[in-house]
């Protein structure tokens, strides 16, 4: 009598765990949070420089700006390195929205040549500057897959 009183307790349990469960007496999973998404992500690559503008006043020849071609910039979410200014491992960025026009006349960029160079309007500037070191600040101004970089008077054209 005893193991049919307790296989009544068991049956009764589990119809109540069966009821429970298709009820919702549990509480549902909670969503999983969304993927943080670092909004200057489109930034965070290693660039090849493609092309470069001279401006008329550029420190280097045509022949010695054309000799980065191909070089690379490495941007990251907290370090950057380019040929210019060097290597940082502790970098902050800020970032503004700028016109292509804007951006030629501070590099005295032909506005031609600016044109031809397939970035489109607005351009985002991204200033990065190195907490550490003595690593000098890189300007880059972001268009989609394509971005522009300006140094001593010579503006390359860098590309993922």
């Amino acid at each position: 009598m005893a193991l049919k009183h307790r296989c009544r307790e068991l049956a009764l349990a589990a119809s109540l765990l069966a009821l429970f469960t298709r009820c919702g007496w549990l509480p549902p999973d909670s969503p999983a949070p969304p993927p943080t998404v670092d909004p200057d992500a489109g930034l965070l690559h290693p660039w090849k420089i493609t092309d470069h503008v001279l401006g008329p006043h550029a420190l280097i020849s045509d022949y010695d700006a054309a000799g980065f071609h191909s070089r690379t910039i490495a941007i990251t979410a907290r370090t950057y390195a380019s040929p210019w200014s060097g290597s940082c491992n502790e970098a902050a960025r800020a970032r503004s929205q700028r016109p292509l026009a804007d951006v030629a006349a501070e590099h005295d960029l032909p506005p031609a040549r600016a044109a031809q160079l397939g970035l489109s309007d607005p351009l985002v500037e991204y200033k990065l500057t190195c907490g550490l070191g003595r690593t000098l600040p890189l300007t880059v101004y972001l268009a989609g897959a394509r971005a522009l970089t300006c140094w001593s008077g010579v503006c390359y054209l860098l590309a993922r």
